[in-house]
This record gives structure tokens, C-alpha cells and sequence, in this order.
């Protein structure tokens, strides 16, 4: 007979019905588990047991959303005393006075009809129990380390290109925006499809890509890999790729990204995530993610909204040397600051454009890369980094999986920060640029704001980020991920122009995925970064 298992969000709902705020507390990990699960995400144990919460919390960061009818309405984190964190809003009160560090009480909303009831909170008045505890926020937990990495410079990507950009022919599917990448990269090697026998990809707009995109261009015997974790999937190939080369499993990989979001509208170009502990509060994802991740960084350095501003600037100066970028006009800071606003703090000039677009690399083994039509930009490391799914299970909102991601790839290449000429960081919103710049090491924490000022990072500043204008000024289809790759790999080339960074011997792309949840690090280098 089989027994089934009581769903942990099934008895979530059923305390809030009887006016409760319930968690997980692990014995095995002595600690608060938020979302309900059934297997303790700190030790593997399945022994989770129920509590009752106080109902008392402090807000760790929040937003203000700005919704298209003009209506604006508070979203924000909740560090309850019992430990752990979950999305929620604060009522009776005005959306933009809610602060980070104000004590809240809980209430339970409940819709009637088939919704479920929310916790929701409201802040603590005279009289109020308002007892901190030392300890609110979940501690961070270092990830597991890995286990063996492929060999420093053993692969080499070796073609690029995009496809069609901004706004493409209507028809054109992201299957074929891949095949288009994938021939002209290979065109710009001297390859064929023939010579193809690896093949990655990921889309949002297609539920088998990797099978799809095999049958269009007749790859029957490929080796394939669909892994999908946001715009930092294509980090990921390249480090898939170049172990499947080294364990012989191909020779010859291409890795593809297509989408069509401009076009069919972003809600038809990837499936709406429902999360009952985050979907009912409504934050306008992505961006309410990073905008509480922003206005958390604020709060705890001191960064401004002028220096994020700083950092869409940059993006743009450099986009005016790129013609093939999406937008060429002048921006300053004040055009930033008086934009329309998004989510608090961020206004429209602070997040990422909306486009279609594709594009592919080619990777090959050292040896073969040498034997082809242009320099090879050789893979001298890769690390990888999941920290969370949920904005509101995201360990530090100022701390990212960036920083373990690029030490897993500078020690496999051999190199630090000091050592990397050009960066190429994914830029969906101003504050990304600054919370990587401090997690791969190019300054200390809580300096990103003040490290960015001036141009620091522009065109004429010393220090060259993003240099054919970014997710924010060149284009940005869904994943920017692979962009970042194939800019890297032409600044390496000596291609770029106007934009080119002299000298140019290694390059660092750094994918982002989710909301700050999956970060990848790839850091190429030319033949001279061999010896």
C-alpha cells in the first residue's frame, strides 16, 4: 500500500487558517527552514520539525512597486525573530515609508474564495512587544566544494557571432535565430555544420531546445546539453563543453542562444513562475528582486542612486562605439534619476532593454583551435555558484554566489583580479555591475558605488566594463549570458574598433541567473596567457 506524503504547503496553509504563522525548524541543522520542504536544504535530513512563530519581524529591505495604473504598493522582506525570512508587505502605511530595520507585527489576510490566506505585517505600535533577537537573518552557509575542474587552457572558443539584433523579421523563431548564430560563427572559423558533434543551448521559448535545434540542422549523433539556470546557462556550456572535449565525447561544440522576447511580449516569451510564498505580494520580477537588493546595499554601505546611475552611463558611453548597439542616444545621470520609475529605487534607465536577439561560439580542443582561420581565445578557467531560487532565500542580498563563482575560476586559471584586462559582467540592472565589481575582487565590499564614479568604468575610465554597452545599452533578449562571451572573445581578437581595449590578453565574463541566484565565471585568455 502506498502512503502519501502530507504536502508541506498544505499544512503551511492550514496554520494560517487557524490565524498561525508557521516554519520548519531542522534539528539536525539547529536552525529555521523557510519554504515549507521536505528535506533540510542545510543537512539532506528529512527530520523537519513544525513551529509557531511569534509574529514579530524587522523589515531587512523592501520596494516600492510602480504598476502601470499608477497605483504603487509596498513589497518587502521580513526577518522574523524566530530566523528566517519570507516576502510579505507592510500595511498601514504609507508604501514609500516603509524602512529597512522597522519592526513589524504579523496579521493573516484572507482573500476568501479560492485564495489562499497570506501572512502579511504592519508595523509595531506603542505598547508592542519589541524584543530583537541577536541573530535575525539566516547565517550564509559556504557552498560544497567542487570536486575537479577541467584543465586550464585545454579549450578554446574559437568562432562567434550574433544573429539578427533589436527587432527581428516576423516569423523568425528562436530555433532559427540559433541556426543563424551557429552558421555565422562557424563561417567566422571556417567551420561547417558537418564538423558540429556538440551542441548547447537554452531558451525560455522552446521546452526541448537542445532536440529542436539537433533535428534543424540534422545532428542526429550529437552530443547535447540543455542545461538552463537564467542568462548564466552559457557559462555554464562553455565549462560542459570543455570537460565533454577533454573526456572525448566531441570535438566540436557550439553553443546557441535564441529568443523573440521583443516581438511576442515577455510574458509570452517565458512561463509565468507561480511561487505561493512570494506570487500572491506581487513583486514585479525581476526587477522588485533587485531593486530590494539595491536599496539593501544602499542602506548597509552607502551607495547612492548617483552611482548606479553611474554604471548605466558607462554602459551607454560604450554603446555609442558599438554600431551594432541597440541604443546610441546620451545619457546622463540625471536622465536616470528622472526616469519612470520601476521599482524603488530603480527607474527604466537603471534595468536592462527589452530585445530579440541570439547568437553562438564554437569550442574545440587547444590543438584543433591553432589549426583554425582566427586567434583562439583559450579557456583558462570556470567556476559556478547556486545560492538560492527566491529573492527572499537569498542568503546576503549584498553578498552574491559571484564571489565563489570567480574563485573557482581564477585558481584554475592561475590569475587574479589584478591580472584581467577586460570585464564583461551581466548588466540586467545598475546594481548588478556594482555587487559583482565587489564580489570578483576588483574592490572591497561595500565600495562598488564609490569604485564606479566618474567614469571609472567608461570608456575613458581604467577599467573596462561591458565595453560594447551591455545588457542595459546593447542588447538584452531574456539571457544576456552569451553576449558576454562573444564581446570577450573579439576584444581578445583585436575586433572591436573604437571600443577595442589595446592589448588585450584576458578577458572575464561573469553570467548572472534568476534573481542574483546562479552565477557563472568564465576568464579566457590569448596564447600568450599560456607560456
Amino acid at each position: 500500500m502506498t502512503i502519501a506524503t502530507a504536502s508541506p504547503h498544505a499544512t503551511y496553509v492550514g496554520h494560517l487558517q487557524k490565524g498561525e504563522l508557521a516554519y520548519q525548524w531542522s534539528p539536525a541543522a539547529s536552525r529555521a527552514v523557510f519554504f515549507p520542504r521536505l528535506v533540510c536544504p542545510y543537512t539532506g535530513s528529512t527530520a523537519l520539525e513544525w513551529r509557531i512563530a511569534s509574529g514579530l519581524g524587522t523589515v531587512h529591505s523592501t520596494t516600492t512597486v510602480h504598476s502601470v495604473d499608477g497605483k504603487a504598493y509596498n513589497v518587502a522582506l521580513i526577518d522574523c525573530d524566530e530566523g528566517f525570512r519570507l516576502m510579505s508587505r507592510v500595511e498601514d502605511i504609507a508604501p514609500d515609508s516603509v524602512a529597512i530595520g522597522m519592526r513589524v507585527k504579523l496579521r493573516i489576510h484572507k482573500p476568501g474564495g479560492e485564495e489562499e490566506p497570506v501572512p502579511v505585517f504592519a508595523p509595531v505600535t506603542a505598547g508592542s512587544p519589541a524584543t530583537r533577537p541577536a541573530t535575525v537573518a539566516a547565517p550564509y552557509v559556504a557552498p560544497r566544494k567542487p570536486t575537479g575542474t577541467a584543465r586550464r587552457g585545454s579549450a578554446a572558443i574559437v568562432g562567434v557571432a550574433e544573429s539578427d539584433l533589436g527587432q527581428v523579421a516576423e516569423g523568425l523563431t528562436p530555433i532559427d535565430l540559433m541556426a543563424q548564430g551557429i552558421t555565422r560563427a562557424l563561417d567566422d572559423c571556417g567551420l561547417g555544420v558537418a564538423d558540429v558533434d556538440g551542441l548547447f543551448c537554452a531558451t525560455t521559448q522552446a521546452r526541448t531546445s537542445a532536440l529542436s535545434l539537433s533535428e534543424y540542422l540534422g545532428l542526429d549523433a550529437a552530443y547535447v546539453g540543455s542545461t538552463i539556470v537564467g542568462g548564466s546557462s552559457f557559462e555554464y556550456h562553455v565549462a560542459q563543453a570543455q570537460s565533454a572535449i577533454e573526456a572525448g565525447l566531441c570535438s566540436v561544440a557550439v553553443i546557441a542562444y535564441g529568443s523573440t522576447q521583443r516581438s511576442v511580449g515577455r510574458k509570452q516569451a517565458s512561463v509565468r513562475e507561480i511561487n505561493p510564498y512570494e506570487t500572491p505580494f506581487k513583486p514585479f520580477l525581476p526587477a522588485s528582486a533587485y531593486a530590494m537588493a539595491a536599496l539593501r546595499h544602499m542602506h548597509q554601505f552607502g551607495t547612492t542612486r548617483e552611482q548606479m546611475a553611474a554604471v548605466a552611463v558607462a554602459a551607454r558611453e560604450w554603446a555609442q562605439l558599438n554600431p551594432a548597439a541597440w541604443d546610441h542616444k546620451p545619457l546622463t545621470i540625471e536622465a536616470v534619476l528622472a526616469a519612470r520609475p520601476v521599482s524603488t529605487p530603480l527607474t527604466v534607465r537603471d534595468c536592462c532593454l527589452s530585445t530579440d536577439g541570439g547568437g553562438a561560439i564554437v569550442v574545440t580542443s587547444a590543438e584543433k583551435a591553432r589549426t583554425l582561420r582566427k586567434p583562439p581565445a583559450f579557456v583558462l578557467g570556470c567556476g559556478q555558484s547556486i545560492t538560492h531560487a527566491a529573492i527572499s532565500s537569498m542568503p546576503d542580498l549584498t553578498h552574491t554566489g559571484a564571489k565563489r563563482a570567480g574563485e573557482i575560476a581564477y585558481a584554475m586559471a592561475g590569475l587574479a583580479p589584478k591580472d584581467i584586462d577586460v570585464l564583461e559582467l551581466y548588466d540586467a540592472f545598475t546594481i548588478n555591475t556594482i555587487l559583482f565589481l565587489e564580489d570578483l575582487g576588483f574592490c572591497p565590499k561595500g565600495e562598488g558605488g564609490r569604485f564606479v564614479e566618474g567614469g571609472r568604468i567608461g570608456p575613458k575610465g581604467r577599467l573596462p566594463v561591458n565595453t560594447n554597452g551591455g545588457g542595459l545599452s546593447y542588447c538584452h533578449p531574456g539571457m544576456y549570458g552569451l553576449f558576454l562571451l562573444i564581446e570577450a572573445v573579439r576584444q581578445l581578437r583585436g575586433e572591436c574598433g573604437d571600443r577595442q581595449i589595446a592589448g588585450a590578453k584576458t578577458a572575464l565574463a561573469h553570467g548572472n541567473g534568476g534573481v542574483l541566484s546562479s552565477q557563472a565565471t568564465v576568464i579566457l585568455g590569448t596564447e600568450a596567457t599560456l607560456g
